[in-house]
Parts: C-alpha cells; sequence; structure tokens
C-alpha cells in the first residue's frame, strides 16, 4: 500500500493499533487505509464527536457515504455538508460532530483519496461495490474495538440509494453471525434524495421542471422523448447505452433551462463557477494545500482516479435497485428513512413518493396509518415527517439534492429523530 514517506497514517497500520489524533479541525479524529483487496485503497476519516459525554462511545456512530458514484465522502461530505469545518477552514454551526461520532469513507474504490494501484481494479457494479465496503468494515471493528457495541447508523445521499441499503443487508447478516460488531448495532439507513429507480426518477423530470416554470410544453415533449430512450435502453439490458442517453438528457436539460442547476432550482449558480460533486479546481487546491499536508498524505492521490471510476461504473449507473430496501425491512429489525430537498432537479419529490407506493413491505400499512407533520423549529417551518412501523419520509424545505448544506437545521432535526442521541432537544 502506498503511504509516501514512513507516515504515522503507515505506523498505526503496521501495527494494528488506532488511536485518537488531532488532524484537521476540532476535536479528536483518526484516519488512514484499508486494502480491500491486493492493489484497492480505501481510505477513511473518523470524527469522535465533541459532545459533552463522559465517553465518546455514549454516542451513535454515524457512517456517510457520498453518492455519485464516486463522490468523495471525506471531502465533499465532510467539508461541503455535515463536517465540523467549511472549505474555509472555519467552523461549522451545522456540523453532526457537536452530537455523534461520524465515520466518513472514500468509496468506491478510485473516489476522493481512495485509490488502486492499476485502474483495472476498479469495481464495475454494485455488488462489488459492497464486497470493498464490508472488507473495509470487518477491518473497522477490529481497528476500533470501542465501536463494536456502539449503535450504528447508516446516512447517504444519491447514488447511496444503492450503496446503504445494500450494504445494510449485508451488515445485519454479519453481525448476526457475529463477524463484525455486535448483533443489533445497526439501528438505521437514511438516505438523502436517492438514486433508486430510474424509472420512477425518468417519470418525474419533465413534470417537475414544468411546474417550477423551467421549461414550456415544448420542452416536455422533447425530454420526454429522451427519457424514453433511456428506459428503452434499459428494458434492452443495454446499460451502457442507457447512460448515454441519460448524458444526452442532461444536456438537453441544460439548454432548456439555461444552465439551471441541477442539485438545487433557487440556487444562482455562475457559469464560471464550481459546478463539481466536489472536484472543482478551487475545492482540490484547498485539499491538497491544506488537508493533505494536516493528515500527512499525498494530496494528488485526491480525484486523481475519479473520472475512471465513472467510466468503471457506467453500465450500472442507471440499473434500478428497487427491491433492496423492501427486503431490508422484512428481513432484518433496521429501520429505514428517506428524505428529500424540494428543489432537487435530479431526483424529484415526486420520484420518491411514487416509488414509496409501489413498494410493499410487511408493516407498510403502519406507515401509510401515521399522520404527516410538521417539522418547525423556533417557529420556522422545516419541513415534514411521517413515520410508522420501521419506515420514515422526511420532506426537507428550502433545500435540494444536498440537503445538509442547504438547511442545516432541519437535517440536524433528522439527524437527532433518527438516532435519538441523548441530552439535545432541537425543538
Amino acid at each position: 500500500m502506498w503511504c509516501g514517506a514512513l507516515s504515522i497514517v503507515c505506523l498505526i497500520f503496521l501495527f494494528g493499533i488506532s488511536e485518537a489524533r488531532k488532524g484537521f479541525g476540532p476535536g479528536e479524529q483518526d484516519w488512514g487505509y484499508v486494502d480491500v483487496r491486493d492493489g484497492a485503497h480505501m481510505f477513511y476519516w473518523l470524527y469522535y464527536t465533541t459532545a459533552n459525554v463522559s465517553s465518546y462511545t455514549d454516542r451513535p456512530l454515524v457512517l456517510w457515504l457520498q453518492g455519485g458514484p464516486g463522490g468523495s465522502s471525506t471531502a465533499l461530505g465532510n467539508f461541503q455538508e455535515l463536517g465540523p469545518v467549511d472549505t474555509n477552514g472555519q467552523p461549522r454551526d451545522g456540523n453532526w460532530v457537536q452530537y455523534v461520532n461520524v465515520l466518513f469513507i472514500d468509496n468506491p474504490v478510485g473516489s476522493g483519496f481512495s485509490y488502486a494501484d492499476n485502474t483495472s481494479l476498479l469495481v464495475t457494479n454494485n455488488e462489488e461495490l459492497i464486497d470493498d465496503l464490508i472488507s473495509f468494515m470487518l477491518h473497522f471493528y477490529k481497528l476500533h474495538k470501542e465501536f463494536k457495541n456502539v449503535p450504528l447508523h447508516i446516512f447517504s445521499e444519491s447514488y447511496g440509494g444503492k450503496m446503504a441499503p445494500a450494504l445494510a443487508i449485508r451488515l445485519a447478516k454479519a453481525m448476526s453471525a457475529g463477524e463484525l460488531a455486535h448483533p443489533g448495532t445497526l439501528k438505521s439507513v437514511t438516505i438523502g434524495n436517492p438514486w433508486i429507480s430510474t424509472r420512477h426518477i425518468s417519470r418525474e423530470h419533465s413534470k417537475y421542471l414544468f411546474v417550477n416554470g423551467l421549461i414550456d410544453e415544448d420542452g416536455v415533449a422533447l425530454l420526454d422523448a429522451q427519457e424514453e430512450r433511456i428506459l428503452s435502453a434499459l428494458k434492452k439490458h443495454e446499460f451502457d447505452k442507457a447512460t448515454d442517453e441519460y448524458l444526452r438528457w442532461y444536456e438537453l436539460m441544460q439548454q432548456l433551462t439555461g444552465e439551471i442547476y441541477l442539485y438545487n432550482t433557487q440556487t444562482h449558480v455562475d457559469p464560471s463557477e464550481d459546478r463539481t460533486y466536489g472536484y472543482g479546481e478551487e475545492f482540490i487546491r484547498f485539499i491538497e494545500r491544506n488537508v493533505s499536508e494536516a493528515l500527512q498524505i499525498n494530496g494528488t492521490v485526491y480525484a486523481s482516479q475519479v473520472m475512471e471510476v465513472l467510466s468503471s461504473l457506467h453500465g450500472d449507473r442507471l440499473k434500478s435497485e428497487i427491491n433492496t430496501i423492501p427486503r431490508l425491512l422484512n428481513e432484518t429489525s433496521v429501520k429505514v428513512n428517506i428524505y428529500s430537498g424540494q428543489l432537487d432537479t435530479l431526483v424529484p419529490t415526486t420520484a420518491t413518493l411514487a416509488l414509496i407506493k409501489d413498494w410493499a413491505w410487511n408493516d407498510k400499512s403502519e406507515y401509510l396509518e401515521a399522520n404527516r407533520t410538521t417539522i418547525v423549529i423556533k417557529g420556522i417551518l422545516q419541513g415534514y415527517k411521517k413515520v410508522g412501523g420501521n419506515f420514515g419520509m422526511y420532506w426537507i424545505n428550502r433545500s435540494g439534492h444536498m440537503a445538509p448544506s442547504d438547511n442545516p437545521v432541519a437535517m440536524q432535526y433528522v439527524l437527532q429523530s433518527v438516532t435519538q442521541y441523548d441530552s439535545y432537544n432541537i425543538e
């Protein structure tokens, strides 16, 4: 495995020990590489909670998986969404570390600081991706035995709709078999604006854009025709072609809307500004010049293989994972929550609701019979929630695809509601 000069990161893995250290930002941290396969090195960054507790194990562990595929959890999720400091190195009021322990993983290999010795080792489908995550978690619990009895909650967004539930099924089985943490440690999976079913999402794109005045009737016809090309390719199992057609849909949507920001329709973004998912030039410079130096890792590794990740998963990106969440609900005691930002074009809320309607799981009646209630914090309406049985849905106001950064107040409410950590009352 690559470690540059013999750094503290290498020493930790050489001797199989782990201890809290000072990294970048407040509080104690741990980070390093795990060889999930020969030649495949996965990077993680653990933040121990800064909550006023006798031990950090008094608070849950939140695993954050970035979407993409290829988004960097340790960079994008950390510095742009929910970590303790922002991209200017300034404290973030809405950071989650002040309440819970947060584990960021650059997944799949090739995203963020994770890398492969040869790009032929990058994963090509969701099953291989989950295999690597399970390999990582096995190593993590050996390195951090103190978390084996700490409640684990998985949070993710976007492409996490495919990754997180599949990982949860594997984790729950491994825990039940005594291979990881104690049985029952995994408590929940929560996914924001999840890309799960291409069919459901494609049926809603033009409707969302039309009702918000971003396209007219002619635009609806053009986009719907392009969506049909995507769906036709999927029906024929021409998965590479489906992704090609989706990229053409994106170009057409940008042309028709005057280059609306895909992740948040109400955010003004100048064409010269960064529209990438955590890989803009200015952001990369911040990572290379600040974070890499603080963590004593090779900054040039960051983002070096992200395009190869997209290429390797090209044919798998639009494959749907419709049955995974119902399986998770039926086969385990793990709770499932979904949140959706109302300003997201990529995965409109209506697409998510249509998918939930089509799902069948054992105690769905409890969810259907539950009341939808408001989320009001300090007199301001932040969204809505509907929770029944082991399933919950959260509508997040004034937010798009990356809700933790758009509406941190609402998302802190979701965090508390899902994890039930102690000594905190946001209302």
